[in-house]
């Protein structure tokens, strides 16, 4: 069921680089699934600037708190980085209608940069499960790695090959490097990935080389989260025609959608 309430902020600070974590406890909230997002308000109630909400993948659940990691880029997310813990803040979730299929013997996630958010819910339902998987979580500096510290408190560092592309952390590099023998190494796996379009793109064609199934957690500007604006579409070459990435997604088939 999705719900449109205000709820307490517990935390909302600076992580690194332009990342910010906002943490809000939300009890009603601790089913959403993995891979579904929010749209969350940035601004108090009777003030219109900005106008819009702001979608924020749902990156982690930890009892009644629900975890949003977002980038400080414009006016909506700065006046985000304003609420106080104790504040309210609006939030329209769980949404999406279509997340990771569940039914591989692997899965290797890939993330670039705050994209990890996208796929972190996911890694600790795969984890909790027994499910083997690989993380790989690229940025082009030690400093945007702002989920590290989320990886180590949740005990996947193990499961996770980290690149930067200066080499000022883990392996120097592209999250593309090693991907062609890590799925050699396990032939049944699927590709879950979310991040920048251009990493997703030679992903895919990766994925493609190998014939390997590769699911897309794609992230898009929203103006309403719930298919009525139909102002987050992509092409989806397999019907030809378009679909909305917050009700037919988050998640799509990547050898089906246009990038």
């Amino acid at each position: 069921m999705v719900l449109d309430n205000e709820y307490k902020v517990v935390e909302n600070r600076h992580i690194s680089g332009i990342t910010w974590l906002l943490k809000v406890e939300a009890p009603q909230l601790k089913n959403a699934p993995a891979g579904s997002f929010a749209m969350v308000l940035p601004r108090e109630e009777g003030v219109y600037d900005p106008l819009n909400r702001r979608a924020f993948a749902i990156a982690d659940i930890q009892g009644d708190n629900i975890l949003f990691f977002y980038d400080v880029y414009g006016k909506g997310t700065q006046a985000l980085t304003k609420k106080k813990v104790g504040d309210k803040v609006k939030i329209l979730a769980p949404l999406g209608n279509n997340f990771f299929p569940e039914d591989y013997p692997h899965y290797i996630l890939v993330g670039g940069g705050v994209g990890l958010a996208g796929l972190s819910l996911f890694a600790k339902k795969l984890n909790k499960a027994g499910k083997p998987f690989t993380i790989i979580y690229g940025v082009r500096r030690k400093e945007q790695l702002s989920m590290l510290s989320w990886l180590e408190e949740n005990g996947l560092m193990d499961k996770s090959i980290i690149y930067t592309e200066d080499g000022s952390y883990g392996k120097k590099g592209l999250v593309i490097d090693d991907l062609p023998q890590l799925i050699d190494q396990h032939p049944e796996t699927a590709l879950a990935v979310c991040g920048p379009k251009g990493m997703m793109k030679a992903v895919v064609n990766v994925a493609k080389e190998k014939n390997t199934p590769v699911y897309l957690s794609l992230e898009s500007k929203m103006a309403c989260g719930i298919g009525i604006c139909i102002g987050c579409v992509v092409k989806d070459t397999e019907k030809d025609n378009y679909v909305r990435v917050c009700y037919e997604g988050p998640v799509f088939d990547g050898y089906k959608i246009q990038l």
